[in-house]
């Protein structure tokens, strides 16, 4: 498991490496208060940015939402060479949004008030993050979203164990989906992960290749969170930052 520890970056560090299983891994503060991100919003964000933060009801959810967009612009501007404003997302057959005409591939993750963004060259690239919480149907979920094997593991466990091994998996098989560009629509139970450590694809569709085809490096962020990143890839070779928008390149 890999620490994510807070690093200055320089502009060379958003160099991609020449082989798909190079992942740079940013991590974002999205608890910063609105106005922090307001005066970059209307430079920026587009209207259809906008209009997706606008619909959020919750005020804090807004929040975080237009702190996330923000920083992902300013971030990715950096790997692509150009102004934040002049980045174009487009969305996939299944909803997985990408930069328009990049080199790059990036996936975003977020819970409470931590985002991860994975960048890349690999067109194959999943990130999740989960905080720790309470979930009344906790069984239920397993029984509808874990392979077999998992169930049986599962419920072998001491009630005190199953909190963790559960976020495990799940922040694992939703890196994964999101990885194959599919999301929920292709089914949590249809892939499976060793135990009790999450660190290895074992079952996954056909259509996807073979699970040896894929590596997985969970990512720990401290005490009660979960976060992995998978890539296809015979390996995962990770690269970790924290973002400081204060470094962030100038959008001239």
């Amino acid at each position: 498991m890999i620490n994510l520890t807070p690093a200055m970056y320089r502009h060379s560090d958003f160099i991609p490496a020449s082989d798909g299983s190079q992942v740079d891994i940013w991590q974002l503060d999205l608890s910063a208060h609105t106005e922090k991100w307001t005066p970059y919003a209307g430079q920026l964000l587009s209207e259809e940015d906008k209009h997706k933060i606008n619909r959020l009801i919750q005020p804090q959810h807004r929040s975080r939402a237009l702190a996330m967009r923000v920083q992902l612009r300013l971030l990715l501007s950096s790997y692509l060479n150009v102004t934040a404003d002049a980045i174009h997302f487009k969305t996939g057959s299944f909803g997985k949004p990408y930069v328009h005409q990049a080199t790059i591939t990036f996936n975003a993750s977020h819970s409470e008030d931590m985002a991860l963004v994975a960048i890349g060259p690999s067109p194959h690239i999943g990130v999740d993050i989960e905080f720790w919480r309470p979930i009344d149907d906790m069984s239920r979920l397993v029984e509808r979203h874990f392979t077999n094997t998992e169930k049986i593991f599962w419920h072998t466990l001491d009630a005190g164990q199953r909190e963790a091994v559960f976020f495990d998996l799940w922040s694992s098989k939703e890196a994964f989906i999101k990885a194959t560009g599919r999301g929920l629509g292709m089914g949590l139970a249809r892939c499976g992960f060793s135990l009790p450590k999450t660190n290895q694809l074992l079952e996954c569709p056909s259509e996807f290749g073979q699970p040896s085809d894929w590596s997985c490096q969970p990512l720990n962020l401290g005490e009660r969170v979960s976060a992995v990143v998978i890539v296809k890839a015979d390996q995962c070779r990770v690269r970790l930052y924290q973002f400081e928008a204060e470094f962030s390149p100038s959008q001239g």
